[in-house]
């Protein structure tokens, strides 16, 4: 059955209490409104008006806040950790921020990171009220059409008020879970995407599934399934995988010991043999930390790691038991990939492509964690999931202003 019609103080009343939920929240405060209104317990009017004065003046509010006090918000911990995130820090994100600002009406979980970042860079007050009017006025009419449409689809809605309620509280926590975590889940799903268009972050399968297949037609064309091991005669497997490093090494270090960085192999035993291997060679080769482990087999850099002490040494040495080399830290910065070849026919081979490998590392501002700079990169966040594995005990420290975090040692995805 429809409402009882409230008029007079009690609708004014009522149309107050409309204006001040709206400032704890927005669609409760709009939901309410046109339900009110659906079921003529609330004047049409009164409602709509109500509504959207409290949309527009919560925006107003929480961009005169940012306007006013973004110096001393931004500094505050609390602030940093729920809220900075969502914060664009550039106008690259959205142009100018006026269609992002827009946009974020109709995306529960980023108007508040929209108004805030509009007050921090100190949008045009008139053009702010503008936006957020007009893009306030159409989620009030768009809200009290939905709301209006359904009774009128169904007299069951209408009648069963206690349902309806509990249909509209549903959707209210639904909008809460998405304000809390919608921008996660977003930041998820966009990573996910942009891999598609970077194809260096593809999964090494789906990568060298081409290479595999010219492979299996040049060994049914020179009828030999073994031709692309031949590549590289002295090299196991021709070089294709599970080549010896420490084999490679040692020719290098016989040929060009001074381009080579010095390296010893680490044979198979237990954990306390392999460290005392460690020990006696870094007393007899005069090796100091940092040094570099990792395995003997090459596999994409896969296992490396930079030992800054015997403490670490002997934690890699509790989790991996194939053959290792110990090799002298090279500290950089620059590193390049070269690749080279030569037919069997030539004396002399060919420089085919040099990679230049730029290492990524975070620089600090004084305001966000490692884990939020990570997050806001556009390519640490495709290895977010490594860098914070990495770093897992300084994830949430916030850098310096100016500090450096170099993110990786070796040049690979790996």
């Amino acid at each position: 059955m429809p409402g009882i019609p409230i008029h007079g103080g009690g609708s004014l009343a009522l149309a107050f209490a409309i204006v001040v939920g709206a400032f704890v929240s927005e669609d409760g405060a709009t939901i309410t409104a046109a339900t009110l209104t659906a079921t003529a317990t609330l004047d049409p009017t009164v409602a709509f008006l109500s509504a959207f004065v409290g949309l527009w003046f919560g925006d107003l509010g929480v961009y005169a806040l940012a306007r006013l006090g973004g110096p001393a918000l931004l500094s505050r911990q609390w602030f940093q950790k729920w809220f900075a995130p969502g914060v664009p820090h550039s106008q690259n994100a959205v142009g100018d921020g006026r269609v992002g600002l827009a946009a974020s009406r109709f995306f529960p979980g980023t108007r508040l990171p929209a108004y805030l970042s509009a007050g921090f860079r100190r949008m045009p007050p008139l053009v702010f009220a503008a936006i957020t009017a007009i893009s306030a006025l159409a989620w009030v009419i768009l809200v009290f059409a939905a709301i209006r449409i359904a009774p009128s689809r169904s007299e069951t809605l209408e009648r069963h008020a206690g349902q309806a309620a509990l249909i509209g509280l549903t959707f209210f926590v639904l909008l809460h879970v998405w304000r809390r975590w919608g921008t996660i889940v977003h930041q998820r799903i966009a990573v996910a995407a942009s891999r598609i268009a970077k194809w260096e972050f593809w999964p090494a399968w789906l990568f060298y599934s081409p290479v595999t297949l010219i492979c299996l037609w040049l060994s049914i064309r020179h009828r030999g399934f073994s031709l692309p091991a031949i590549a590289n005669l002295n090299q196991k497997n021709g070089g294709l995988v599970g080549e010896s490093k420490i084999s490679i090494l040692e020719e290098l270090m016989s040929t060009s010991p001074e381009h080579t960085a010095d390296s010893y192999l680490i044979e198979k035993g237990t954990p306390a043999e392999r460290f005392s291997r460690i020990q006696s060679l870094c007393d007899e080769k005069a090796q100091h930390f940092p040094f570099v482990l990792k395995p003997d087999v090459a596999q994409r850099g896969a296992g490396f790691r930079k030992v800054e002490s015997f403490e670490q040494a002997q934690d890699y040495l509790a989790l991996v038991s194939v053959p290792l080399i110990l090799q002298r830290y090279a500290p950089g910065p620059h590193e390049a990939g070269i690749f080279y070849y030569r037919f069997p026919q030539e004396s002399a081979g060919h420089i085919f492509a040099i990679t230049r490998k730029q290492f990524p590392f975070l620089v600090g501002d004084g305001r966000h964690t490692v884990r939020e700079l990570i997050d806001g990169d556009p390519r640490a966040r495709f290895l977010a999931g490594t860098y914070l594995q990495r770093f897992s005990a300084t994830a949430d420290d916030v850098l310096l202003e100016g500090e450096h975090l170099r993110l990786v040692e070796a040049g690979n995805h790996c």
